[in-house]
This record gives structure tokens, sequence and C-alpha cells, in this order.
């Protein structure tokens, strides 16, 4: 058992979370949840009956006591979200987002909005995803495209294996449900976060695992699958710092992939350049026959001629290339200097900042490649997107996966020194400051 586990483990003492809870009760206001089972303290009282109503008035009763088996095992709703709503959710994400309506093409299987909304999902399991959904106005939504792609995927990587389809598309429904155990404050968008804050936000897939690990309907091969969703092969993504496809299956590969699919489809970007792009930025992150499927996909499917909105994706992208050109400049001058301060490094951050500079390395290769790493590089941006279609669309793409991977870098950077001793943490921080000394004041 890895350690990340054995903490959550540890930590589940029976409290009923406050957090939870409060979804818990703003979701029995719009629909009946009740318990499936009597609801028992952990010194034998009865709390609640067995089809008692979940309501406000409980509220405080079940956070005064320890349960003996969690809450979220413990409930049903009689009217939860329908099939007929998954299937027409996903049928709506796949006519707005033509890449995900590609990948869910397969010529001998059922349709893939209608396999997902024949899902079969447990009475816990299901009032689990209510609640979810109504956490968020895009949560649900969020939920049925990673469920959607990941199906998809996994038609085209394993065919024949039917269970295994099911198992992965059920993990993309429920990969984040860990999110309603957490301050609201740390999932605000609006925020930035500080190491810390991060560092709590990430563990939302070790609680997705706690909590489907022995929920009926759930259990180890979906937990295991789902605390894996932002993981990467190369070692460098999180909660357990996964390496290998030792480590990294192919069915875990299938979620981390469909969960950043639709991130890209979510930011806004065209997901279909943008996708054909990133597998080529940072080569490691998943194995490459996963990598050439997704090529395929994108080159299937007609991308966009032009900016949805040209003069605002401009304006965007152009700090942005700037930036990144100043970040991979001080990269190279301070190679020497960042390869001296890392002897005085501890064994566990040294490791993380040899992952941290071959990630560098790679960016630094691919921005050359893409024309940019020039000493204009606002010129040469403005001279790309000069031209006509397709290579605009493009390099706005480019330079958008470019940024957002330097941010990843750093708050990923961050959050794992969290972890390391005091020292650690400054030399980290210094490495950083030194990389973004050349940027001007935002």
């Amino acid at each position: 058992m890895l350690d990340a586990i054995k903490r959550a483990a540890a930590e589940d003492d029976g409290s009923v979370n406050p957090h939870y809870l409060d979804h818990l009760v703003a979701t029995a206001e719009q629909r009946e949840i009740e318990a499936t089972e009597d609801i028992v303290s952990g010194s034998g009282v009865k709390l609640l009956a067995r089809g008692s109503k979940i309501s406000a008035s409980q509220r405080e009763r079940l956070l005064q006591h320890k349960l003996q088996k969690p809450l979220e095992h413990c409930l049903g709703l009689s009217e939860g979200i329908a099939p007929q709503r998954l299937s027409a959710l996903a049928q709506a994400l796949m006519q707005r987002h033509p890449l995900l309506l590609q990948l869910c093409q397969h010529e001998r299987a059922r349709p893939a909005a209608e396999s997902l909304g024949q899902l079969p999902l447990s009475q816990p399991l299901q009032a689990l995803l209510t609640v979810y959904a109504q956490h968020g106005p895009d949560r649900l939504e969020h939920a049925v495209g990673v469920a959607l792609a990941a199906l998809g995927l996994a038609r085209r990587l394993l065919p024949g294996d039917i269970e295994g389809h099911r198992l992965l598309a059920r993990a993309g429904l429920l990969h984040d449900v860990g999110e309603l155990y957490l301050q609201p404050e740390y999932l605000r968008r609006d925020l930035p976060l500080h190491a810390e804050q991060w560092r709590h936000l990430v563990s939302h897939s070790i609680i997705s695992h706690r909590v489907l690990s022995g929920i009926a309907g759930g259990g180890p091969a979906l937990a295991d699958l789902v605390i894996s969703h932002h993981e990467r092969l190369d070692g460098f993504g999180y909660p357990q710092g996964l390496r290998g496809e030792a480590q990294l299956g192919l069915p875990a590969q299938i979620l981390a992939a469909a969960e950043w699919l639709v991130g890209l489809m979510e930011s806004g970007a065209s997901a279909v350049v943008h996708a054909s792009i990133a597998t080529k930025l940072i080569p490691g992150e998943f194995g490459s026959g996963l990598l050439e499927e997704l090529r395929r996909v994108s080159l299937a499917c007609a991308g966009p001629n032009a900016l949805p909105d040209e003069a605002a994706s401009l304006a965007d992208a152009l700090p942005k290339v700037v930036r990144v050109a100043a970040v991979l400049r001080s990269f190279r001058a301070s190679r020497e200097l960042i390869d001296a301060r890392m002897a005085y490094a501890s064994p566990a951050l040294r490791r993380m900042l040899e992952l941290l500079l071959h990630r560098m390395q790679q960016l630094q290769t691919s921005f050359s490649s893409a024309g940019l790493d020039t000493g204009a590089p606002a010129t040469v941006f403005g001279e790309l997107v000069a031209e006509a279609g397709q290579v605009k669309v493009e390099t706005v793409s480019l330079v958008r996966e470019f940024s957002w991977r330097m941010r990843e870098l750093e708050r990923e950077s961050l959050m794992r020194a969290s972890q390391f001793s005091a020292e650690d943490q400054a030399l980290l921080q210094g490495l950083i400051d030194t990389l973004k000394a050349d940027l001007s004041p935002s």
C-alpha cells in the first residue's frame, strides 16, 4: 500500500466530513435522500434509523459523533440522476466538441451516449454522483465528458474488454467526488493557490480513492483507477508520482488522458489543434500507443480555421509567449547555478528537481522547434499569426500550451516541496525565483 493511501486511511477515524455534509444537506433540500440502513455511532448509538430522510436538522448531531460506517455508504435517494439525463448530456457534449465525437465513434459498439445512460450504479454511488452534480453548475458536465472520453479511448485501446470499458466509464463519472470533502475556498478558480492550499486540493484524488474503496458498487479496482487520474508516465503526476508502465498501466493512463482532454475542451481553446500539439510537447506523459491514437483522432477531426475571438485570443497569447521565452532564457543562463544548488538538496528533493529540469529541457526543445526561441519572440509570434487560417490557430494553441505547462510545473513543484524540510523548500523557491528573474511585473 502506498504511503499517501496509508495516511488517508489513518486520517479516516469515522468522523463525518463537514464539507461533504454541507453538500449533502444542500442536495437534500431539492431531492429526498434517505438512510438505506441504520446510521450508528462508534459507541453503538443509533443516530438515524433506516428510511430516515436527511435534512439540515441532523447536521450537528452527525458532526458530534464518529460513525461505525462512513455516512456516504449508508445513503440512497428516490430520484437520482436519470439515465436519460446522462445520455442527453453525453450527446450534447459530443455535438459541441468534434474531438469527443470522433473519439467515441466505434462502428461495432453501442452508441457511447446510450452506453453511459445504461451504466449500472449502486444506490450509494447514485447518491454520491447526485451530490457531486449539485456541487457546481459544470460538475456533472465535466464528469460525463471524462466518462465519454475514457470510454472512447478504452474501446480503441482495449478492444473486447467490456467490463474494463464499463469500469473506466464509472471511474470517469466519479473521479472527482473527493472534491466534496475539501474546503470550498480551495476549489475557487479565480484565486491563486499557495503551496499548502494546493497540497490540499490535489488530495482530492486520495479522498476519492478512500471513499470509493469500500462503498457498494465501488471497490479496489475502481478506487485504484480514480486515484491515478492526474498521474503521468514520466513520474511528474500526482498524488503518488507513479512512474513507468509497471506502476501506471494502460487503463489508468486512459483515465488520466481522458481527464486531460476534457480539461482542454473546457478551456475554450481549440481542443482538436491543442491535443495534436500537446501530445508532441512532452512525449513521455503517456505511452506511445495512447499518444498515437490521440494523434489519429485529432487528424481525423476537422479543426477550426479561425480563432473564436481573434483579437482577444491574440492579445492573450502575446504576453504569454514573451513570458515563456524569458523563463527559458533564464533556464539556459542559470543551468550551472541550478546544478550547483542541487548538490545541497536532500535526495528526495533532488529526484524531484531532476524531473523538473527534464521537463524544462523538453519544453526548451519544443519551443526551439516551433521557431519561437529567438531574441525577439514577440516579432516571430507576430509573423506567424499574420499567416492565414490554420497556422494562426496552431500558433496561439501552442503558446497557450507552453504557458499552461510552465504554470503547472511551478505549481506541482511547490506542492511536492511542501512535504519537504524548510531548507529544501527555500532552495526550490530560490531556483524558481531565479528562473523568473527576467519577468516584469504583470
